[in-house]
Parts: C-alpha cells; structure tokens; sequence
C-alpha cells in the first residue's frame, strides 16, 4: 500500500510539473501567433 502511495505522488508532482510546462509552451505559441497576426 505504501508503495502504491508513494507512486501516486510521484505521477502528480510529475504531472504538475507537465502541466506547468505545456501552460508555457502553450502561452509561447500563444504570443508566437499573435505577432504573425498583427504583421
């Protein structure tokens, strides 16, 4: 049981972390398409 716990937290930070850098790869984009826009 101890060991199933501690894989979840690992998935989660690991996620977290995911999550954070897609969100900034996204917002790259994001910015990368609107300045071709406003050109």
């Amino acid at each position: 049981m101890k060991n199933l716990i501690e894989t979840v937290e690992k998935f989660l930070t690991y996620s977290d972390e995911k999550l954070e850098e897609l969100a900034k790869k996204n917002q790259a984009l994001r910015e990368e398409i609107s300045r071709q826009k406003s050109k």
